[in-house]
């Protein structure tokens, strides 16, 4: 197998969001870039240059029927592969769409289905207009997913010392718990908050930003493009305010101790 730059692995993401773009124009599914990757096309019209990730919203009741369309007609290409808890080819609370020519290593998890280089497709679900309710049901999803990733952590490893030491006492009962109670948990938590009665939404699954992410569903709802990598992709109207309720001053550059990546080894098949 060849091994991959950090630049081809940003191409065959690309292609992978390229093609999930040709389908939701085939059969009219609303989505959007989202996090890093419309940060990107915002301040660098592109991935952020140490970044090796895409992310992508789209509203629940969309996702779900992308979910039923590759299921029942195949509409990804055959080298690309949609795996979700849903269809229990996923151990987490949202979409991956994978690319199943590679490989991939990740430095501190292990399982979890990470097997090859992905694009993220989060859910966008309802959220509470209360603050403090706000601030309730994002903690709960924090817990939740705080048990769940524990469960593919690896002993010895982390990022910083602390993580190393307290990793292994959590990660049994953790395990314990399991994946699948960890997934229904979350979908009976965000089931609380159905986006059609909400008049505010955001990713309640994977909030890993805080009550920042909050938008107002009209606003999400409205697109605007942008450019990512040479295309025109959309972004919710209230892209502005999304980024400055994520990373506060978007424009500016993080420190470099801050610039990370996920860790990734990245290997492609020899034949392709």
């Amino acid at each position: 197998m060849g091994r991959l730059t950090l630049e081809d692995i940003k191409k065959t993401e690309l292609d992978i969001l390229l093609a999930l773009r040709e389908v939701c124009r085939t059969y009219k599914l609303r989505y959007c870039l989202c996090g890093g990757t419309l940060l990107g096309a915002v301040r660098h019209q592109g991935f952020i240059p140490w970044d090796d990730d895409i992310d992508v919203f789209m509203p629940r009741y969309a996702l779900n029927k992308l979910i039923a369309l590759e299921r029942d007609q195949h509409v990804l290409p055959p080298h690309l592969k949609l795996i979700c808890w849903e269809n229990g080819t996923f151990d987490y609370p949202f979409v991956k769409i994978v690319d199943t020519r590679t490989h991939i290593r990740l430095q501190y998890l292990e399982g979890g289905n990470e097997e090859h280089i992905w694009i993220d497709v989060l859910p966008v679900d309802g959220m509470p207009s209360d603050d403090r309710e706000l601030k309730a049901v994002l903690k709960a999803a924090g817990v939740i997913r705080t048990v769940l990733g524990l469960n593919f952590a690896v002993k010895g490893e982390g990022k910083t010392p602390f993580r190393r030491y307290v990793k292994p006492f959590l990660m049994g009962p953790a395990r314990a718990i399991g994946t699948d109670r960890c997934n229904r948990a979350m979908d009976a938590l965000v089931r609380r908050y159905p986006l059609k009665r909400s008049d505010y939404c955001g990713c309640l699954v994977w909030g890993l930003y805080g009550p920042g992410e909050r938008m107002k569903k009209n606003e999400f709802m409205e697109m605007v493009p942008v450019t990512f990598e040479g295309h025109s992709f959309p972004a919710m109207s209230c892209w502005d305010s999304y980024l400055r309720g994520l990373y506060g001053d978007y424009m500016q550059l993080p420190p470099e101790e801050k610039r990370v990546t996920h860790d990734m080894d990245a290997w492609m098949d020899d034949d392709i």
